[in-house]
Protein backbone atom coordinates (compact mmCIF):
# COMPACT_ATOMS: atom_id res chain seq x y z
CA UNK A 1 0.00 0.00 0.00
CA UNK A 2 2.80 2.35 0.85
CA UNK A 3 4.50 1.94 -2.29
CA UNK A 4 1.64 2.82 -4.23
CA UNK A 5 0.89 5.93 -2.23
CA UNK A 6 4.11 7.00 -3.02
CA UNK A 7 3.47 6.88 -6.75
CA UNK A 8 0.18 8.75 -6.36
CA UNK A 9 2.37 11.47 -4.04
CA UNK A 10 5.41 11.51 -7.01
CA UNK A 11 3.16 11.69 -9.50
CA UNK A 12 2.15 15.10 -8.36
CA UNK A 13 5.72 16.45 -7.13
CA UNK A 14 7.39 15.32 -9.84
CA UNK A 15 4.54 17.16 -12.03
CA UNK A 16 4.60 20.52 -10.00
CA UNK A 17 8.61 19.66 -10.34
CA UNK A 18 9.94 22.88 -8.47
CA UNK A 19 6.83 24.68 -8.19
CA UNK A 20 6.50 27.33 -5.60
CA UNK A 21 4.18 28.07 -2.61
CA UNK A 22 2.94 30.91 -0.20
CA UNK A 23 2.14 31.03 3.23
CA UNK A 24 0.13 29.71 5.13
CA UNK A 25 -3.85 29.53 3.41
CA UNK A 26 -5.68 32.46 5.58
CA UNK A 27 -3.07 35.12 5.42
CA UNK A 28 -2.85 34.20 1.52
CA UNK A 29 -6.02 34.20 0.45
CA UNK A 30 -6.80 37.49 2.11
CA UNK A 31 -3.29 39.04 0.18
CA UNK A 32 -4.29 37.15 -3.17
CA UNK A 33 -7.87 39.07 -3.00
CA UNK A 34 -6.31 42.59 -2.77
CA UNK A 35 -3.66 41.78 -5.28
CA UNK A 36 -4.86 43.13 -9.41
CA UNK A 37 -6.98 40.72 -11.26
CA UNK A 38 -5.28 39.73 -14.76
CA UNK A 39 -6.42 36.97 -16.58
CA UNK A 40 -4.30 38.43 -19.85
CA UNK A 41 -3.17 34.27 -19.67
CA UNK A 42 -5.48 32.48 -21.37
CA UNK A 43 -4.21 29.46 -19.44
CA UNK A 44 -5.53 31.05 -15.83
CA UNK A 45 -9.11 30.34 -16.16
CA UNK A 46 -8.29 26.69 -16.50
CA UNK A 47 -6.21 26.63 -12.94
CA UNK A 48 -8.86 26.21 -9.67
CA UNK A 49 -8.31 28.75 -6.85
CA UNK A 50 -7.59 26.30 -4.01
CA UNK A 51 -5.24 24.33 -6.67
CA UNK A 52 -2.21 22.38 -4.12
CA UNK A 53 0.40 23.30 -6.79
CA UNK A 54 0.31 25.43 -10.14
CA UNK A 55 2.77 27.03 -12.25
CA UNK A 56 2.09 29.11 -15.06
CA UNK A 57 3.12 32.22 -17.22
CA UNK A 58 1.17 35.43 -17.68
CA UNK A 59 3.38 37.08 -20.36
CA UNK A 60 6.17 35.52 -22.95
CA UNK A 61 8.82 36.93 -24.41
CA UNK A 62 8.38 37.94 -28.25
CA UNK A 63 9.10 34.79 -30.33
CA UNK A 64 12.45 36.36 -32.74
CA UNK A 65 13.74 37.35 -28.86
CA UNK A 66 13.13 33.34 -28.19
CA UNK A 67 14.70 31.97 -30.90
CA UNK A 68 17.88 34.02 -30.41
CA UNK A 69 18.01 32.50 -26.89
CA UNK A 70 17.09 29.44 -27.67
CA UNK A 71 20.01 29.35 -30.55
CA UNK A 72 22.37 30.89 -28.32
CA UNK A 73 21.90 28.10 -25.71
CA UNK A 74 21.69 25.24 -28.36
CA UNK A 75 23.90 22.14 -27.09
CA UNK A 76 24.84 19.75 -29.72
CA UNK A 77 23.54 16.72 -27.56
CA UNK A 78 23.53 13.36 -27.98
CA UNK A 79 20.00 11.80 -28.03
CA UNK A 80 21.49 8.44 -27.75
CA UNK A 81 22.03 8.66 -24.70
CA UNK A 82 18.70 9.29 -23.84
CA UNK A 83 17.38 6.14 -25.69
CA UNK A 84 19.56 4.16 -23.64
CA UNK A 85 18.00 5.69 -20.35
CA UNK A 86 14.67 3.82 -21.72
CA UNK A 87 15.93 0.75 -20.86
CA UNK A 88 16.18 2.31 -17.00
CA UNK A 89 12.62 3.15 -17.07
CA UNK A 90 10.22 0.14 -16.21
CA UNK A 91 7.11 2.13 -15.59
CA UNK A 92 4.96 2.27 -18.66
CA UNK A 93 3.91 5.54 -18.35
CA UNK A 94 7.17 7.00 -17.59
CA UNK A 95 8.48 5.47 -20.20
CA UNK A 96 5.92 6.25 -22.73
CA UNK A 97 5.94 9.76 -21.99
CA UNK A 98 10.35 9.78 -22.08
CA UNK A 99 9.94 7.95 -25.48
CA UNK A 100 7.78 10.89 -26.62
CA UNK A 101 10.41 13.49 -25.48
CA UNK A 102 12.91 11.66 -27.11
CA UNK A 103 11.24 11.55 -30.29
CA UNK A 104 9.85 14.89 -29.82
CA UNK A 105 13.61 16.37 -29.60
CA UNK A 106 14.29 14.41 -32.86
CA UNK A 107 11.94 16.86 -34.56
CA UNK A 108 13.83 19.84 -33.81
CA UNK A 109 17.18 18.78 -34.39
CA UNK A 110 17.08 20.36 -38.05
CA UNK A 111 15.11 23.68 -36.44
CA UNK A 112 16.95 27.12 -37.17
CA UNK A 113 13.93 30.31 -38.15
CA UNK A 114 10.77 30.67 -36.82
CA UNK A 115 9.06 29.04 -39.93
CA UNK A 116 10.75 25.60 -38.93
CA UNK A 117 8.83 26.03 -35.83
CA UNK A 118 5.73 27.34 -36.68
CA UNK A 119 5.74 24.13 -39.75
CA UNK A 120 5.25 21.50 -36.85
CA UNK A 121 2.78 23.44 -35.17
CA UNK A 122 4.55 24.81 -32.35
CA UNK A 123 5.39 28.54 -30.60
CA UNK A 124 8.83 29.66 -29.80
CA UNK A 125 7.85 31.06 -26.57
CA UNK A 126 3.92 29.49 -25.83
CA UNK A 127 1.99 29.55 -22.91
CA UNK A 128 2.48 27.19 -20.60
CA UNK A 129 0.21 25.94 -17.12
CA UNK A 130 1.16 23.35 -14.86
CA UNK A 131 -1.34 22.61 -12.25
CA UNK A 132 -3.31 20.45 -9.99
CA UNK A 133 -6.93 18.78 -10.11
CA UNK A 134 -6.39 18.09 -6.20
CA UNK A 135 -2.85 16.04 -6.78
CA UNK A 136 -4.15 15.05 -10.53
CA UNK A 137 -1.34 16.91 -12.80
CA UNK A 138 -2.19 18.62 -15.97
CA UNK A 139 -0.04 20.45 -18.24
CA UNK A 140 -1.16 22.52 -21.04
CA UNK A 141 0.86 24.76 -23.90
CA UNK A 142 -0.53 27.34 -26.56
CA UNK A 143 -0.03 25.97 -29.82
CA UNK A 144 0.86 28.07 -33.14
CA UNK A 145 -0.99 25.79 -35.37
CA UNK A 146 -3.33 22.79 -34.51
CA UNK A 147 -3.12 20.90 -38.42
CA UNK A 148 0.62 21.20 -38.40
CA UNK A 149 0.79 20.26 -34.98
CA UNK A 150 -0.81 16.62 -35.41
CA UNK A 151 1.06 16.08 -38.38
CA UNK A 152 4.01 16.76 -36.35
CA UNK A 153 2.49 14.61 -33.72
CA UNK A 154 2.08 11.47 -36.10
CA UNK A 155 5.67 11.21 -36.57
CA UNK A 156 6.77 11.32 -33.20
CA UNK A 157 4.27 8.64 -32.13
CA UNK A 158 5.68 6.53 -34.86
CA UNK A 159 9.39 7.42 -34.23
CA UNK A 160 8.51 6.89 -30.36
CA UNK A 161 7.02 3.25 -31.05
CA UNK A 162 3.62 4.25 -29.72
CA UNK A 163 0.04 3.60 -30.85
CA UNK A 164 -2.18 5.31 -28.91
CA UNK A 165 -5.95 4.50 -28.56
CA UNK A 166 -8.31 6.79 -29.24
CA UNK A 167 -11.21 7.81 -27.24
CA UNK A 168 -14.43 10.84 -27.13
CA UNK A 169 -15.76 12.83 -24.50
CA UNK A 170 -18.15 15.50 -25.09
CA UNK A 171 -17.18 15.65 -28.08
CA UNK A 172 -13.61 16.18 -27.78
CA UNK A 173 -11.22 13.53 -28.89
CA UNK A 174 -7.74 12.77 -26.88
CA UNK A 175 -5.13 9.80 -27.26
CA UNK A 176 -4.77 7.21 -24.67
CA UNK A 177 -0.85 7.14 -24.63
CA UNK A 178 -0.41 3.57 -22.03
CA UNK A 179 -2.92 0.84 -22.38
CA UNK A 180 -2.08 -1.46 -19.32
CA UNK A 181 -1.82 -0.23 -15.89
CA UNK A 182 -3.91 0.98 -13.35
CA UNK A 183 -3.20 4.95 -14.74
CA UNK A 184 -2.74 5.93 -18.43
CA UNK A 185 -1.41 8.86 -20.19
CA UNK A 186 -3.56 11.22 -22.19
CA UNK A 187 -3.02 13.44 -24.59
CA UNK A 188 -5.32 16.14 -26.60
CA UNK A 189 -5.56 18.69 -28.52
CA UNK A 190 -8.46 21.18 -28.25
CA UNK A 191 -8.54 25.52 -28.65
CA UNK A 192 -5.19 25.31 -29.76
CA UNK A 193 -3.44 24.03 -26.91
CA UNK A 194 -1.57 20.80 -26.19
CA UNK A 195 -3.03 19.36 -23.15
CA UNK A 196 -0.84 16.10 -21.40
CA UNK A 197 -2.03 14.64 -17.91
CA UNK A 198 -2.62 11.07 -16.09
CA UNK A 199 -6.04 9.68 -15.05
CA UNK A 200 -7.22 6.57 -13.99
CA UNK A 201 -8.01 3.61 -16.25
CA UNK A 202 -11.67 3.80 -15.50
CA UNK A 203 -11.51 7.72 -15.48
CA UNK A 204 -15.27 8.59 -15.19
CA UNK A 205 -16.67 11.44 -18.14
CA UNK A 206 -17.30 14.22 -14.94
CA UNK A 207 -13.49 13.57 -14.09
CA UNK A 208 -12.58 13.53 -17.90
CA UNK A 209 -14.44 16.84 -18.38
CA UNK A 210 -12.39 18.55 -15.78
CA UNK A 211 -9.20 17.09 -16.83
CA UNK A 212 -10.11 18.50 -20.63
CA UNK A 213 -11.36 21.59 -19.75
CA UNK A 214 -15.23 21.21 -20.94
CA UNK A 215 -15.91 22.09 -16.75
CA UNK A 216 -14.13 25.18 -15.52
CA UNK A 217 -13.57 25.63 -11.89
CA UNK A 218 -15.44 28.19 -9.79
CA UNK A 219 -12.75 30.32 -9.21
CA UNK A 220 -9.26 30.35 -10.70
CA UNK A 221 -6.06 32.59 -9.90
CA UNK A 222 -6.83 34.68 -12.98
CA UNK A 223 -9.77 35.64 -10.62
CA UNK A 224 -8.03 35.80 -7.46
CA UNK A 225 -5.13 37.51 -9.18
CA UNK A 226 -2.66 34.71 -6.77
CA UNK A 227 -0.05 34.98 -9.67
CA UNK A 228 0.27 38.40 -10.29
CA UNK A 229 0.87 38.80 -6.29
CA UNK A 230 3.51 36.65 -6.13
CA UNK A 231 5.22 38.05 -8.80
CA UNK A 232 4.95 41.28 -7.01
CA UNK A 233 5.83 39.86 -3.68
CA UNK A 234 8.92 38.07 -4.61
CA UNK A 235 9.96 41.25 -7.53
CA UNK A 236 9.96 37.72 -10.33
CA UNK A 237 8.51 38.68 -13.60
CA UNK A 238 5.36 37.14 -15.23
CA UNK A 239 7.37 34.93 -17.58
CA UNK A 240 6.51 31.68 -15.13
CA UNK A 241 5.95 32.07 -11.46
CA UNK A 242 4.16 29.20 -9.12
CA UNK A 243 3.12 27.65 -6.09
CA UNK A 244 2.81 24.93 -3.73
CA UNK A 245 0.84 25.20 -0.71
CA UNK A 246 2.16 22.07 1.87
CA UNK A 247 -1.13 22.51 3.84
CA UNK A 248 -3.19 22.09 0.84
CA UNK A 249 -1.20 19.02 -0.58
CA UNK A 250 -1.09 17.28 2.88
CA UNK A 251 -4.94 18.13 3.24
CA UNK A 252 -5.48 16.87 -0.22
CA UNK A 253 -3.96 13.33 0.67
CA UNK A 254 -5.73 13.38 3.71
CA UNK A 255 -9.62 14.37 3.13
CA UNK A 256 -9.59 14.70 -0.80
CA UNK A 257 -11.76 17.50 -1.97
CA UNK A 258 -11.32 17.21 -5.15
CA UNK A 259 -12.60 13.88 -7.36
CA UNK A 260 -9.09 13.68 -8.93
CA UNK A 261 -7.10 12.79 -6.13
CA UNK A 262 -10.08 10.38 -5.07
CA UNK A 263 -9.66 8.66 -8.71
CA UNK A 264 -6.02 8.90 -8.47
CA UNK A 265 -5.42 7.29 -5.36
CA UNK A 266 -7.99 4.25 -5.56
CA UNK A 267 -6.87 3.67 -8.74
CA UNK A 268 -3.54 2.55 -7.52
CA UNK A 269 -4.82 0.99 -4.24
CA UNK A 270 -3.87 3.91 -2.17
CA UNK A 271 -5.23 4.57 1.61
CA UNK A 272 -5.92 8.15 2.04
CA UNK A 273 -3.44 9.22 5.11
CA UNK A 274 -5.00 9.15 8.53
CA UNK A 275 -4.00 12.03 9.54
CA UNK A 276 -6.73 12.42 12.44
CA UNK A 277 -3.80 11.86 15.27
CA UNK A 278 -1.61 14.37 13.48
CA UNK A 279 -3.54 17.19 12.32
CA UNK A 280 -2.10 19.43 15.24
CA UNK A 281 1.30 18.52 14.36
CA UNK A 282 0.79 18.59 10.51
CA UNK A 283 -0.97 22.09 11.30
CA UNK A 284 2.68 22.92 13.41
CA UNK A 285 4.77 21.77 10.36
CA UNK A 286 3.37 23.67 7.63
CA UNK A 287 2.85 27.14 10.16
CA UNK A 288 6.42 26.63 10.12
CA UNK A 289 7.22 25.83 6.11
CA UNK A 290 4.10 26.95 4.81
CA UNK A 291 5.36 25.99 0.72
CA UNK A 292 7.74 26.68 -1.88
CA UNK A 293 7.93 29.82 -3.99
CA UNK A 294 9.18 29.93 -7.75
CA UNK A 295 10.04 31.93 -10.26
CA UNK A 296 12.81 33.94 -12.32
CA UNK A 297 13.53 37.83 -11.35
CA UNK A 298 15.77 38.45 -14.65
CA UNK A 299 14.39 36.85 -18.18
CA UNK A 300 16.00 38.06 -21.10
CA UNK A 301 18.77 37.39 -24.11
CA UNK A 302 21.79 38.07 -21.77
CA UNK A 303 20.87 36.87 -18.51
CA UNK A 304 18.76 34.49 -16.10
CA UNK A 305 17.85 34.41 -13.27
CA UNK A 306 15.82 31.19 -11.77
CA UNK A 307 14.85 31.87 -8.26
CA UNK A 308 13.21 28.60 -5.49
CA UNK A 309 12.34 30.18 -1.93
CA UNK A 310 11.43 27.59 0.88
CA UNK A 311 9.39 29.72 3.45
CA UNK A 312 9.23 29.72 6.28
CA UNK A 313 7.85 31.47 9.58
CA UNK A 314 9.17 35.02 10.76
CA UNK A 315 11.14 33.26 13.84
CA UNK A 316 13.21 30.85 11.45
CA UNK A 317 14.11 33.50 9.32
CA UNK A 318 15.10 36.01 12.30
CA UNK A 319 17.70 32.55 13.20
CA UNK A 320 18.77 31.91 9.95
CA UNK A 321 20.01 35.57 9.41
CA UNK A 322 21.64 35.52 13.06
CA UNK A 323 23.45 32.64 11.56
CA UNK A 324 25.21 34.60 8.34
CA UNK A 325 28.45 35.75 8.37
CA UNK A 326 30.66 38.70 6.55
CA UNK A 327 33.35 37.08 4.66
CA UNK A 328 35.17 39.57 2.32
CA UNK A 329 34.23 38.97 -1.06
CA UNK A 330 31.82 36.31 -0.50
CA UNK A 331 29.22 36.73 -3.45
CA UNK A 332 32.06 38.11 -5.77
CA UNK A 333 32.45 36.46 -9.15
CA UNK A 334 36.15 37.98 -9.70
CA UNK A 335 38.42 34.62 -11.02
CA UNK A 336 37.19 31.79 -12.89
CA UNK A 337 35.38 30.01 -10.28
CA UNK A 338 34.86 30.31 -6.52
CA UNK A 339 32.85 28.91 -3.91
CA UNK A 340 32.37 30.49 -0.44
CA UNK A 341 30.29 29.74 3.22
CA UNK A 342 29.09 32.39 4.98
CA UNK A 343 28.24 30.92 8.46
CA UNK A 344 28.46 31.87 12.51
CA UNK A 345 28.78 28.16 13.77
CA UNK A 346 28.59 29.21 17.61
CA UNK A 347 25.37 30.72 16.39
CA UNK A 348 24.15 27.72 14.76
CA UNK A 349 25.10 25.48 17.26
CA UNK A 350 22.84 27.60 19.84
CA UNK A 351 20.11 27.31 17.51
CA UNK A 352 20.51 23.87 16.62
CA UNK A 353 20.55 23.42 20.67
CA UNK A 354 17.39 25.74 21.07
CA UNK A 355 15.05 23.65 18.77
CA UNK A 356 16.44 20.36 20.17
CA UNK A 357 14.99 21.60 23.11
CA UNK A 358 11.90 23.10 22.10
CA UNK A 359 11.44 19.41 20.73
CA UNK A 360 11.83 17.79 23.64
CA UNK A 361 9.43 19.94 25.82
CA UNK A 362 6.79 20.14 22.95
CA UNK A 363 7.53 16.79 21.15
CA UNK A 364 5.11 15.48 17.95
CA UNK A 365 2.60 13.37 19.30
CA UNK A 366 1.68 11.84 16.03
CA UNK A 367 3.42 8.39 15.34
CA UNK A 368 4.80 8.96 11.98
CA UNK A 369 6.96 12.03 13.07
CA UNK A 370 8.44 10.51 15.82
CA UNK A 371 11.54 10.33 13.95
CA UNK A 372 11.75 14.16 13.73
CA UNK A 373 11.79 13.66 18.28
CA UNK A 374 14.82 11.64 17.25
CA UNK A 375 16.52 13.78 14.75
CA UNK A 376 16.33 16.68 16.47
CA UNK A 377 18.67 15.34 19.37
CA UNK A 378 20.89 13.69 16.78
CA UNK A 379 21.72 16.64 15.39
CA UNK A 380 22.73 18.76 18.40
CA UNK A 381 25.27 16.01 19.39
CA UNK A 382 26.45 15.40 15.85
CA UNK A 383 27.21 19.69 15.85
CA UNK A 384 28.72 19.83 19.12
CA UNK A 385 31.77 17.80 18.82
CA UNK A 386 35.36 18.59 19.32
CA UNK A 387 36.02 19.72 16.44
CA UNK A 388 32.97 22.01 15.94
CA UNK A 389 34.06 23.35 19.73
CA UNK A 390 37.55 24.10 18.89
CA UNK A 391 37.07 25.88 15.42
CA UNK A 392 33.31 27.15 15.70
CA UNK A 393 34.67 30.52 17.64
CA UNK A 394 37.33 31.60 15.30
CA UNK A 395 35.87 30.46 11.83
CA UNK A 396 33.02 32.26 10.31
CA UNK A 397 33.52 31.38 6.92
CA UNK A 398 35.50 31.09 3.76
CA UNK A 399 35.76 31.61 -0.09
CA UNK A 400 38.30 29.69 -2.52
CA UNK A 401 38.91 31.52 -5.94
CA UNK A 402 40.38 29.63 -8.38
CA UNK A 403 42.08 32.41 -11.06
CA UNK A 404 44.26 30.05 -13.68
CA UNK A 405 44.30 26.32 -14.46
CA UNK A 406 46.69 24.95 -16.39
CA UNK A 407 48.69 21.61 -17.10
CA UNK A 408 52.10 21.84 -16.12
CA UNK A 409 54.76 18.56 -15.94
CA UNK A 410 52.03 16.20 -16.26
CA UNK A 411 49.94 17.51 -13.06
CA UNK A 412 46.83 20.00 -13.20
CA UNK A 413 48.29 23.62 -11.26
CA UNK A 414 46.43 26.70 -10.57
CA UNK A 415 46.99 29.97 -8.84
CA UNK A 416 43.86 31.27 -6.66
CA UNK A 417 42.82 32.44 -3.58
CA UNK A 418 41.47 31.36 0.04
CA UNK A 419 39.82 33.84 2.48
CA UNK A 420 38.99 32.44 5.94
CA UNK A 421 36.90 35.09 7.74
CA UNK A 422 37.19 35.08 11.57
CA UNK A 423 35.94 37.28 13.81
CA UNK A 424 39.45 36.56 16.12
CA UNK A 425 42.07 35.78 13.19
CA UNK A 426 44.85 35.97 15.51
CA UNK A 427 43.00 32.67 17.06
CA UNK A 428 42.41 30.93 14.11
CA UNK A 429 45.87 31.26 12.99
CA UNK A 430 47.09 29.46 16.66
CA UNK A 431 44.03 26.89 15.77
CA UNK A 432 45.09 26.30 11.86
CA UNK A 433 48.54 26.05 13.12
CA UNK A 434 47.51 22.67 15.12
CA UNK A 435 47.18 20.97 11.82
CA UNK A 436 49.73 22.91 9.70
CA UNK A 437 52.38 24.42 12.69
CA UNK A 438 54.20 26.13 9.71
CA UNK A 439 51.49 28.92 9.89
CA UNK A 440 52.10 29.40 13.72
CA UNK A 441 56.03 30.44 12.97
CA UNK A 442 54.89 32.87 9.87
CA UNK A 443 54.93 36.04 12.29
CA UNK A 444 51.71 37.52 10.89
CA UNK A 445 50.01 40.20 11.89
CA UNK A 446 47.08 42.54 10.97
CA UNK A 447 47.41 44.79 8.34
CA UNK A 448 51.22 43.41 8.19
CA UNK A 449 53.35 42.20 4.67
CA UNK A 450 52.67 38.79 3.21
CA UNK A 451 54.81 35.90 4.18
CA UNK A 452 56.11 32.65 2.12
CA UNK A 453 55.07 29.85 3.57
CA UNK A 454 57.30 27.22 3.48
CA UNK A 455 56.20 23.51 4.02
CA UNK A 456 57.26 20.05 3.15
CA UNK A 457 54.16 19.01 3.31
CA UNK A 458 53.25 20.92 0.01
CA UNK A 459 53.58 18.44 -2.63
CA UNK A 460 56.87 19.16 -5.34
CA UNK A 461 56.71 21.92 -7.96
CA UNK A 462 53.09 23.42 -6.23
CA UNK A 463 52.83 26.92 -6.85
CA UNK A 464 54.29 29.19 -3.88
CA UNK A 465 51.89 29.72 -0.75
CA UNK A 466 52.16 33.17 0.42
CA UNK A 467 49.65 34.15 3.33
CA UNK A 468 48.47 37.78 4.69
CA UNK A 469 46.30 39.11 7.66
CA UNK A 470 43.60 41.60 8.67
CA UNK A 471 41.37 42.32 11.70
CA UNK A 472 38.82 39.66 10.28
CA UNK A 473 40.37 37.76 8.34
CA UNK A 474 43.22 35.95 7.07
CA UNK A 475 44.22 35.09 2.76
CA UNK A 476 46.46 32.62 1.48
CA UNK A 477 47.47 33.31 -2.21
CA UNK A 478 48.89 30.35 -4.49
CA UNK A 479 50.99 31.67 -6.60
CA UNK A 480 49.82 35.36 -5.73
CA UNK A 481 52.88 36.72 -3.57
CA UNK A 482 52.48 40.83 -4.21
CA UNK A 483 51.51 42.09 -0.08
CA UNK A 484 49.23 45.27 -2.09
CA UNK A 485 47.17 42.00 -3.80
CA UNK A 486 46.78 39.80 -0.82
CA UNK A 487 45.21 42.96 1.57
CA UNK A 488 43.06 44.10 -1.20
CA UNK A 489 41.36 40.53 -0.88
CA UNK A 490 41.24 41.42 2.78
CA UNK A 491 39.45 44.24 2.47
CA UNK A 492 36.97 43.34 -0.56
CA UNK A 493 33.43 44.36 0.23
CA UNK A 494 31.27 41.98 2.26
CA UNK A 495 27.69 41.40 0.33
CA UNK A 496 24.83 42.63 1.72
CA UNK A 497 22.58 39.82 0.40
CA UNK A 498 22.66 37.85 3.77
CA UNK A 499 24.32 34.84 2.05
CA UNK A 500 24.99 31.40 3.32
CA UNK A 501 26.33 29.85 0.77
CA UNK A 502 27.77 31.24 -2.74
CA UNK A 503 29.71 29.97 -5.95
CA UNK A 504 30.23 30.85 -9.87
CA UNK A 505 31.55 29.17 -13.00
CA UNK A 506 32.75 31.31 -15.73
CA UNK A 507 33.14 29.77 -19.81
CA UNK A 508 37.27 30.76 -18.97
CA UNK A 509 37.03 28.09 -16.29
CA UNK A 510 34.83 24.88 -18.58
CA UNK A 511 37.76 26.00 -21.67
CA UNK A 512 40.45 25.98 -19.30
CA UNK A 513 38.83 22.55 -17.66
CA UNK A 514 38.92 20.88 -21.16
CA UNK A 515 42.35 21.60 -22.45
CA UNK A 516 43.67 20.24 -18.47
CA UNK A 517 41.67 17.22 -19.39
CA UNK A 518 42.98 16.83 -22.82
CA UNK A 519 46.35 16.78 -22.00
CA UNK A 520 45.64 13.69 -19.22
CA UNK A 521 46.55 10.39 -20.32
CA UNK A 522 43.71 8.56 -22.26
CA UNK A 523 42.99 6.31 -19.99
CA UNK A 524 41.97 9.04 -17.38
CA UNK A 525 40.16 11.58 -20.06
CA UNK A 526 37.79 9.02 -21.56
CA UNK A 527 35.00 9.35 -18.81
CA UNK A 528 34.54 12.90 -19.56
CA UNK A 529 32.89 14.84 -22.22
CA UNK A 530 35.20 17.75 -22.90
CA UNK A 531 33.19 18.73 -26.45
CA UNK A 532 30.27 18.99 -23.97
CA UNK A 533 32.98 21.23 -21.55
CA UNK A 534 34.00 23.57 -24.53
CA UNK A 535 30.16 24.22 -25.25
CA UNK A 536 29.39 25.23 -22.26
CA UNK A 537 32.53 27.56 -22.46
CA UNK A 538 31.35 29.15 -26.25
CA UNK A 539 27.76 29.80 -24.72
CA UNK A 540 28.13 31.05 -20.70
CA UNK A 541 29.81 33.94 -19.79
CA UNK A 542 29.11 32.93 -16.07
CA UNK A 543 27.48 30.49 -13.94
CA UNK A 544 26.68 32.06 -10.72
CA UNK A 545 24.63 29.76 -7.38
CA UNK A 546 23.60 30.91 -4.11
CA UNK A 547 22.08 30.15 -0.76
CA UNK A 548 20.55 33.51 1.54
CA UNK A 549 18.72 34.13 3.57
CA UNK A 550 15.37 35.76 2.15
CA UNK A 551 12.69 37.83 4.35
CA UNK A 552 10.09 34.78 3.39
CA UNK A 553 12.57 31.77 4.38
CA UNK A 554 15.95 30.50 2.36
CA UNK A 555 16.10 31.32 -1.43
CA UNK A 556 18.01 28.92 -3.60
CA UNK A 557 18.80 30.74 -6.73
CA UNK A 558 20.69 30.08 -10.29
CA UNK A 559 21.95 32.36 -13.04
CA UNK A 560 23.38 31.90 -16.37
CA UNK A 561 24.88 35.03 -18.05
CA UNK A 562 25.45 34.55 -21.81
CA UNK A 563 27.94 35.61 -23.74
Amino acid sequence: MKAKLSIAISLALFSAGVLSGCSDDKESTATQQEAPKNISSPMLKYIPADSPYFMATRETMPEQDALALYQRMRLETDLDELHDMLHEIDDDVLHSLMSLLIAMGEEFVDVETLDDIHALGFKMSPQVALYGLGILPILRMELQDEDAFRETLQRVLANADLNPSTAMTDGKEYWVLTQDGPIKAIMAIIDNQLLMSVVPENVSDELLSDVLGNTLPDSNIGDTGALAEIEQRHGFTPRGAGQIYSSRLLSELSTPTHSGTQALMEAVDAELLDLTACQADIDRITRRFPGLVMGMREYNLDRMEMNLILETDKHIVSDLRAMTAQVPGLGSSEGMASFGLGLNLPVLMKSVQKYAQEMRQNPFSCEEFQELNNAWSEISVAINNPVSMMIGPSLSGFIARLNSLTMKNGEPTGTGILTLASQNPLALLSTASAFAPDLGSLGLEPGGEAKPIESIMLPPGSPKLYAAMSKSAITLGVGVSDSETLQAELQAPVSERDLLVHGHLTGEFYHSLAQVIEQMPYDDREEFDTDLLKQYGDIYENIEYWFRVDDAGVEMSFSLELK
